[in-house]
């Protein structure tokens, strides 16, 4: 059973470099990602959608211009982290490196902690390998996810933290 993870397109506010709103829509750029990555994903084999209820990811899934007979499933477990009053904050303004370490122990107000996304996650995909046994899963979702995503395939790197596993509308792809 394969998983496709896919990060939601390009925002204004990601391309600079500020934390998003849950309502941050996709901008000109990230439209056209989707539209693109679309291409591919119709290549591939999915027989089922989990879709972050986020409404960027919901636009990146219709600009797919997917088979109408995949089931969708909006999941409330692949919601990106929640930034808490972090929304709107230029990622300068933090230190982006311990903001984002599963390891960090530093106390963020109103923060999800990695941790906690890691374990929500976990359990997530968990329930999905038993319950889906053979199928191909596509998950559109956020990039704190692609994150926790990837280290539940790879383990949790020492230092806590991994880059460039989560970018807009780019096909990531594991065995299940």
């Amino acid at each position: 059973m394969k998983l496709y993870v896919i990060r939601h397109g390009e925002t204004n506010m990601g391309k600079n470099n500020i934390i998003a709103t849950e309502d941050e829509p996709l901008n000109e750029t990230g439209i056209k990602q989707a539209i693109e990555v679309g291409k591919e994903i119709r290549k591939l084999d999915i027989d089922k959608i989990y879709c972050s209820p986020i409404e960027r990811t919901k636009e990146t899934l219709r600009l797919f211009k997917l088979d109408k007979n995949i089931p969708v499933i909006i999941e409330d477990r692949i919601k990106e982290r929640n930034m808490g009053i972090y929304e709107k904050i230029p990622f300068e303004e933090l230190n982006w490196d311990e903001f984002w370490n599963y390891n960090s122990d530093k106390f963020y107000p109103e923060l999800e902690t990695m941790k906690n996304v890691y374990e929500r996650i976990s359990e997530f995909l968990n329930e999905i390998k038993l319950s889906n046994r053979n199928n191909n899963i596509l998950l559109v979702s956020h990039g704190g996810i692609s994150r926790a995503i990837y280290w539940y395939f790879n383990g949790i790197p020492k230092n806590g933290n991994s880059s460039n596993i989560n970018e807009n509308c780019k096909i990531y792809e594991y065995e299940l």
